[in-house]
């Protein structure tokens, strides 16, 4: 009986301690889970704001990216509209100048060999046409400009118009690009040019509107001696 209740403590005291083991690896454990659960949540913490300024940095860099790019491309269009404005101030140079061919509507007149035409008429011709709103003029495809001489000459069997030096042949045919019916009734009106030529001087120019017009580039250029393009200041 002694035996018995030995027996019994023995075995009571291997279970508190058994007991006590297993609350405390337990505690233990919840310990390090607890301490592992923490450690990730920092972690993902850590990640999360790693990316977060990551991504921060790259919306930053296309922001940057995207303003350089409007930047560039707002350069690029004042450089295209200059360039445009630089070459449309050429072209409109060249039609000036005479130095490039032209076409385009307007009107042709047309003077044949038995008209008592002198060069004078011709210049009041062309100054007419000027003053109509021709755009640009040739006779006999030489191309009118500022630098274009009209005169006379005459020798022991005849009289004639020249052009820059070279003899006028007949039909005289004047080529005027322009608004084709202004550039018409500038002539034609009662009392105008080409009235008054038939009238006091029997000349009877055929004056026709053209859908297409082709007047050449000028021949003839004179030589730059004494004038210069001052420096930029």
């Amino acid at each position: 009986m002694t035996r018995s209740k030995g027996w019994y403590i023995s075995l009571t005291l291997v279970f508190v301690v058994l007991g006590f083991l297993l609350s405390t690896q337990f505690q233990t454990q919840q310990k390090i889970l607890t301490a592992l659960d923490a450690q990730k949540k920092e972690d993902l913490i850590t990640v999360w704001k790693n990316l977060d300024d990551k991504n921060r940095a790259l919306q930053q860099e296309m922001e940057d990216l995207d303003a350089a790019y409007r930047q560039l491309l707002a350069q690029s269009q004042e450089e295209t509209s200059a360039v445009k404005t630089i070459s449309d101030d050429i072209n409109r140079l060249k039609l000036v100048s005479g130095v490039t061919p032209v076409t385009g509507p307007g009107i042709t007149v047309t003077i044949t060999g038995d008209a008592p035409l002198m060069f004078l008429d011709l210049i009041d011709l062309v100054n007419e046409l000027w003053a109509t709103g021709a755009e640009a003029i040739s006779i006999n495809e030489h191309r009118i400009t500022e630098h274009t001489t009209i005169a006379e000459e005459s020798d022991a069997f005849s009289y004639y118009i020249t052009i820059n030096g070279d003899k006028l042949l007949y039909p005289v045919v004047v080529k005027a690009i322009g608004d084709p019916h202004t550039l018409e009734k500038g002539l034609t009106f009662t009392g105008g040019l080409i009235d008054i030529w038939k009238t006091q001087f029997n000349i009877h120019p055929e004056v026709l509107q053209r859908e297409t017009v082709n007047i050449p580039a000028a021949r003839y250029f004179p030589i730059w001696v004494h004038a210069q393009i001052p420096a930029a200041q």
